[in-house]
């Protein structure tokens, strides 16, 4: 089993006081909540050191990482990764012991941001295409076009927004019968959609930011 098998699952990102005070970034980290608000597991950016710090000051957004999701137990249940890219990046998702597990793919798109989700052959089984009007809503769709789940970017309130930069993402399957892959993969695509969209792109600079010349 992937991270639990309900239909709803809340990832949120968490921010470390350095990083509220003084935009200091560093890897990236969040829990994974069921409907409850119950603690699943974890997800995790491996931190190179010096090295993670200086891709996230000069490369942004466009930086490869790789990210380990753990259980509560802190058994690892998939791994997701990625090189650096110019324009469409590509996340792979793999299983603990390296077994394909599925890829998010972003595509180009002028009015709408797209992404691919691919099975563990290859095959795309669902598509993403967002309106730019609609900021922090992702619909998923089969090849169809029939709308089966959502990822939504919700946040607490003007001041947690301005204050900690720390984003919230509801992975709704919509009780469609994903296979366990296509629940990693779907999974995938919020932190995909994390770095790609809403990471600290708007240098805000955390509360020093805030304080007058």
């Amino acid at each position: 089993m992937f991270i639990g098998s309900s239909s709803k699952l809340f990832v949120q990102q968490r921010k470390e006081l350095a990083e509220i005070l003084i935009d200091w970034e560093t890897a990236n980290k969040y829990v994974v909540l069921d409907e409850s608000k119950n603690s699943l597991g974890f997800v995790t950016e491996r931190s190179e050191g010096i090295w993670t710090l200086l891709k996230r000051w000069f490369l942004r957004s466009h930086r490869g990482f790789t990210i380990d999701v753990l259980d509560q137990a802190g058994q690892k249940k998939a791994i997701l990764s990625r090189g650096f890219f110019w324009l469409f990046s590509e996340l792979d998702v793999v299983g603990p012991e390296g077994a394909r597990l599925g890829r998010v793919t972003r595509r180009f798109g002028i009015v709408r941001r797209k992404y691919d989700l691919s099975d563990e052959f290859g095959h795309v089984f669902a598509r993403i295409s967002s309106p730019l009007w609609r900021l922090w809503t992702f619909v998923i769709r089969d090849l169809g076009g029939l709308e089966r789940a959502v990822i939504t970017k919700s946040w607490g309130g003007a001041l947690r927004e301005i204050f900690t930069d720390a984003d919230t993402y509801l992975v709704d399957y919509s009780d469609h019968p994903w296979s366990e892959n296509q629940r990693a993969v779907i999974f995938a695509a919020a932190i995909s959609i994390d770095f790609d969209f809403f990471e600290n792109n708007q240098g805000r600079g955390g509360i020093v930011g805030l304080l007058p010349d």
